[in-house]
């Protein structure tokens, strides 16, 4: 099987534990996968495969993006799918133009290499719960408090789905302090 590769923010160990802590005081049961605190992230860009081998050459490139650290906010729970039934539980993230800005940065470098990324629009997440594996339906409200964060750096990731961390990152950049 080939590697697969991503573009993104990894959270912060403080905000990744406090967001595992809220879902286990769901007690959600209700899917097959719960993003362990270590991987979770924002993809800014999901890229797949690398049926060229470009990624080295495509994280060099990376090298150009040039973007000031900013703040992003946690604002609450939602899902992909039906509410009831949902394939993914994810945090969601306060509308942010600076973020909306690295993303298309990032897929603008990427451009000229032959990687085909994910073409679906940017919705920033933090996943918490994927793979709905049946069961009643949750009827409880799943909450989260507002958590604000600064992001310095963005990585291209490796993944790894058969161990834990599953996100490796190949290669970090720094945002610009200011």
């Amino acid at each position: 099987m080939s590697k697969h590769y991503f573009i993104g923010i990894k959270i912060p160990a403080e905000v990744a534990g406090k967001l595992d802590a809220a879902r286990q005081e769901w007690n959600l049961t209700s899917h097959k996968r719960y993003t362990s605190p270590v991987d979770m992230h924002i993809t800014l860009l999901f890229i797949g495969n690398d049926p060229n081998s470009e990624i080295k050459a495509a994280a060099e490139a990376l090298k150009e993006v040039a973007h000031a650290a900013f703040k992003l906010t946690i604002n609450g729970v939602k899902a992909f799918g039906n509410p009831l039934t949902p394939r993914i539980i994810y945090a969601s993230i306060e509308e942010s133009e600076e973020l909306a800005a690295l993303q298309q940065s990032v897929r603008q470098t990427l451009q000229p290499f032959h990687l085909n990324p994910d073409t679906k629009p940017f919705v920033p997440h933090i996943t918490l719960a994927g793979k709905w594996k049946g069961g009643p339906p949750i009827k409880q409200s799943l909450s989260l408090g507002p958590v604000t964060f600064q992001v310095t750096e963005f990585s291209v990731f490796q993944i790894e789905p058969q161990q834990v961390p599953r996100y490796i990152p190949i290669q970090t950049y720094q945002l610009e302090e200011g």
